[in-house]
């Protein structure tokens, strides 16, 4: 289901920008940065069980799953417990290697996952045969090392979601890209793009193409944070020719001197280039056709069928030659399931699984043929840290066998690598293309890391760029500030006006996902799935203000601002009567075709008792607001005026101010009713000596509300109070406060000020504010 549209309903501004296709945007450029957090759950500074998570205005994305081929059971999985797992709004896998898809299963069965998965084609294909064999494999296995079961890996195969290389997939606001990786069929490398911010996680690449796939592609968008694989640091690769020629002439050696070939590989990925290889080798050398081959693996055999359906795929030479024959169809090349089925009595090839020696056929083999020295294994992949290939490369005379016995290590041991993973010059040179300004390494040992780093720190520096390189441990968060731009597309009738850039418009600001829209609020409904509403309030206030003295505080509060107008009783016989006022205030009766009648109380006989049009009452700028009097009836009991208006930020706002003014009248200390209206009037005829008898009159009721009634001596122009015993004497012409009681003292000194303020300095001309909200000036 679509994500839910939200909209901001205040009125925003933003400035226009002239860079639009198709409609104007506005952009917001005070928007503050968002913290980008990328955790590795595993891949931080080791090779194996890649997994890392990326979050980013509140979405999180999970790069691959997979195991680390040097452990066993939970201890191979990624440290799953680090992040919230129900949070995760989608995994996206790169390739169908074990250490970055072998989790998958677990994660689904055994976690609180709950999000998207997607994969290419050919890699949800050979996932699932590479998933159904680990599965057999474990039911032999020790229970504690059993990560998931048939069950489980049904669940991930039906949530995981096929996607082609460059097809845009919307994830719930984030746009997903998978470009092609190299490596292996079908591998590829995913371009995020979450509000703004764009992530390539490039997975395992590679920039070179081999026999039968083509070269990583270079995003066409440069990323402004890519996360790449460090597996092989610094160190260069020689040319695919010299290091298959550096192969045949290792393999023809070994064999001329009568001993077996033993080649560890993955089932599916280096397996068929060295196949391709081998089989143009004999092809060319008919004295080695009396040799046999044998891919000891049955789960390699049955993906054969995966590499001929997926042709498209694969690099323009492997098209070439299909159009001739299937190039995966081997003449020299035997198929084995087992040990038992080699015809082991002379030199052989065999390719066998897995390309660690860790355990399987490989592992048998090894352990049969390692003290023979006319015998040879060649590791043709990247040889992982803890495992036993990483072990035999590091000049051992001795190894330990799976039963426990010592073996002697007499064959040869050689390291000639086809693994499809960039070297540091396809690394530079990536990077230096895509130019991001922040590269994070994963998948590769902390040593080759730290070298890579510092290589790619000083590259950086001398060509005069800003490249931030960070290196994390598992489990070790970076954050990175991105402040991207707000964009925000005009549409509806703000796109028909003529707006320059540096213009300001507003509007309502629609948000779905990532994407914003700038609307009037009459197109909301046009553009949008929301649907407005009118919500009509009307509000009971208890008041026996006269209607005349309401309207005149709203007409002084709102002078300049708002209109106030006298609305009369409709009649039964006369719906449509016009409104009557003072001749300078008559506005014709308008009808309110905004508030559609609501049924507010409804008793016997139908009759409504609030029907307000039947009561006088005030308009404020045209029926925005309307406020009605009422006297005491039966529903009530009490003199009342009922406030309605059409809820909205602003009317919301004339309301309240209307309230208040209806409440400050109502709460008038007795007396200052008839002072104010002296005042006004001694103001009126510019009478200074009565101005200055009704202002002390105008103080004596304020400080009547607060403390109590004072003796007046107006010639003196004092008041004396008496607060429980205590007396207190004002000299209002000079603001004197005489009292015994300091406390009592500075408690009138500070209400004086404060009744100054609020009345002004009326006898030399300055505005006089009343607290009924009317206002008079004396010219």
């Amino acid at each position: 289901p679509d994500s839910p549209t939200r909209a901001h309903h205040t009125m925003v501004g933003f400035t226009v920008t002239t860079e639009y296709p198709t409609a104007p945007t506005v952009v917001d450029d005070g928007a503050p940065g968002e913290t980008l957090e990328i955790i590795p759950l595993g891949a931080g500074s080791e090779v194996g069980r890649s997994c890392v998570i990326a979050k980013y205005k509140g979405k999180t994305l999970m790069f691959d799953c997979g195991v680390h081929p040097g452990y066993a059971g939970i201890s191979s999985l990624p440290y799953f417990d680090e992040v919230d797992l129900s949070e995760v709004d989608a995994l996206l896998v790169t390739h169908f290697h074990l250490d970055h898809c072998a989790a998958v299963p677990f994660l689904v069965g055994r976690t609180d996952f709950r999000g998207r998965i997607f994969m290419t084609h050919p890699t949800k294909a050979i996932y699932s045969m590479l998933m159904g064999d680990f599965v057999r494999l474990q039911k032999g296995a020790d229970p504690n090392d059993v990560l998931f079961n048939d069950k489980d890996l049904q669940a991930s195969l039906d949530k995981i979601e096929v996607v082609d290389f460059h097809q845009e997939v919307d994830v719930d606001g984030v746009k997903v890209t998978p470009y092609r990786a190299g490596h292996v069929l079908g591998a590829c490398m995913f371009n995020v793009d979450i509000g703004g911010l764009r992530v390539l996680y490039t997975g395992d690449y590679s920039r070179t193409a081999d026999r039968h796939l083509p070269a990583a592609d270079v995003p066409a968008i440069p990323p402004h944070v890519v996360i790449v694989e460090s597996t092989y640091g610094v160190s260069p690769h020689s040319p695919r020719e010299e290091r298959e020629i550096r192969f045949t002439e290792k393999v023809q050696s070994i064999l001329r001197r009568g001993g077996r070939v033993l080649l560890p590989v993955v089932a599916l990925g280096r397996a068929q280039e060295l196949l391709l290889i081998l089989e143009d080798f004999w092809k060319q050398n008919p004295e080695m056709q009396r040799v046999p081959i044998y891919q000891a693996s049955a789960l390699a055999r049955k993906a054969m069928t995966i590499y001929q359906t997926y042709i498209n795929v694969l690099n323009a030479d492997m098209k070439a030659a299909f159009e001739e024959a299937n190039p995966f169809v081997f003449n020299h090349v035997k198929h084995v399931s087992k040990a038992s089925e080699l015809d082991d009595v002379g030199p052989c090839v065999v390719l066998a699984t897995p390309s660690m020696l860790q355990s399987g056929l490989s592992r048998e083999l090894f352990e049969s043929w390692c003290e023979d020295p006319k015998n040879g294994v060649i590791i043709a992949d990247f040889a992982v840290q803890g495992t036993l290939a990483r072990e035999i490369l590091s000049d051992v005379k001795k190894v330990t066998a799976r039963n426990g016995q010592e073996l002697q290590l007499n064959m040869s041991v050689d390291a000639i690598s086809f693994s499809a993973h960039a070297d540091y010059p396809q690394t530079q040179h990536f990077l230096d293309t895509l130019a991001p300004p922040h590269v994070i390494l994963v998948h590769g040992e902390a040593g080759e890391m730290s070298r890579l780093k510092r290589a790619l720190d000083a590259k950086a520096a001398a060509d005069d760029k800003t490249m931030n390189v960070y290196t994390p441990k598992n489990c070790q968060p970076v954050e990175i500030i991105h402040k991207g731009e707000s964009i925000a597309k005009i549409a509806g009738v703000l796109a028909e006006r003529d707006v320059e850039e540096g213009d300001h418009v507003q509007g309502v600001l629609v948000q779905k996902d990532f994407g914003t829209m700038l609307l009037a609020p009459e197109d909301v409904n046009n553009y949008t799935k929301l649907r407005t509403s009118l919500v009509t309030q009307r509000q009971l206030v208890p008041t026996k203000v006269p209607l005349a003295t309401l309207r005149f505080a709203l007409e002084a509060l709102f002078e300049g601002l708002h209109t106030v107008t006298t609305l009369v009783a409709e009649d039964d016989d006369d719906a449509d009567a016009g409104t009557k006022g003072d001749d300078a205030n008559v506005a014709e009766k308008k009808p309110r075709a905004k508030k559609p009648k609501k049924e507010i109380t409804e008793i016997e006989g139908g009759e409504d008792k609030f029907d307000v049009s039947k009561a006088d009452g005030l308009s404020i700028n045209n029926d925005m607001v309307t406020v009605r009097k009422r006297f005491a009836d039966d529903v009530t009991g009490a003199e009342h005026v009922i406030i309605e208006w059409n809820s909205d930020p602003l009317t919301d706002m004339i309301v309240d101010a209307t309230l208040s003014a209806i409440l400050q009248l109502e709460s008038e200390p007795e007396g200052l009713k008839e002072a104010e209206a002296g005042l006004r009037d001694a103001i009126k005829d510019k009478d200074t000596n009565e101005a200055e008898k009704w202002r002390l009159k105008v103080v004596a009721a304020m400080l009547t509300a607060q403390f109590a009634q004072p003796v007046v001596n107006v010639k003196k122009a004092q008041l004396t109070l008496n607060i429980d015993g205590v007396e207190a004497v004002i000299d209002y012409r000079t603001r004197t406060v005489m009292c015994d009681n300091e406390a009592l003292k500075q408690r009138l000194d500070t209400t004086v000020s404060r009744i100054d303020e609020a009345i002004s300095d009326a006898a030399y001309g300055n505005i006089v504010h009343s607290l009924s909200g009317t206002s008079t000036r004396m010219t």
